[in-house]
């Protein structure tokens, strides 16, 4: 299905046609909420990223990667190993001495450490979901429309005060949703 199908199956089912604009924007709450629930292949963009082959370590932009989440994996070109996900703070060890092979993430930007000079980083990433409108896709769309249709009515239906036909929608979405997410979901 694309947007405008999930739209008007949502306007059926709230039999609400001046609340178009909210459905739409309920639509792409409910496809934002399951994103964020969920660590999904088809959300996951692999990428190289280049750096200084001259320095151990650097900070660099993340603003070439379109609609970044968080990294699933960071690794230098060449190598076997991933690098560890760390908190800015433990970039040092406890004898202050810098931990090879790390990263952290501050804003917009990365900041590594490497044990051996590299030409790139090798990164997989999630990304966020694009705002859709019009005949957009989606592949939840595709995948578990009516968790998303129920998802979506159920807001219409909580912002009108029909808690009842909310919590009906509500349930019929999660429980779909959660059994899509148990089929495909990363590692979880």
């Amino acid at each position: 299905m694309n947007f405008a199908e999930v739209s008007t199956k949502v306007q059926g089912i709230v039999a609400r046609p001046d609340k178009v604009t909210e459905i739409e924007m309920a639509i792409n709450t409910a496809i934002s909420y399951c994103t964020l629930k969920g660590s999904f292949r088809n959300d996951l963009v692999e990428a190289s990223i280049s750096i200084d082959a001259t320095l151990y370590g650097d900070t660099i932009s993340l603003a070439s990667l379109t609609r970044f989440r968080r990294f699933t994996y960071v690794k230098p070109t060449a190598v076997r190993y991933y690098m560890q996900p760390i908190g800015e703070d433990k970039i040092f060890t406890p004898k202050n001495q810098m931990q090879p092979n790390v990263y952290y993430i501050a804003g917009t930007s990365l900041t590594y450490t490497l044990s051996a000079l590299a030409t790139a980083l090798e990164v997989g990433y999630l990304t966020y979901p694009a705002v859709l409108s019009g005949t957009n896709t989606h592949w939840m769309l595709d995948i578990m429309p009516y968790a998303i249709i129920d998802l979506a009515a159920a807001y219409i239906f909580s912002s009108i005060g029909d808690d009842a036909s909310a919590r009906t929608h509500e349930g019929r979405g999660m429980e779909f949703f959660t059994t899509v997410r148990k089929d495909l979901s990363l590692g979880e």
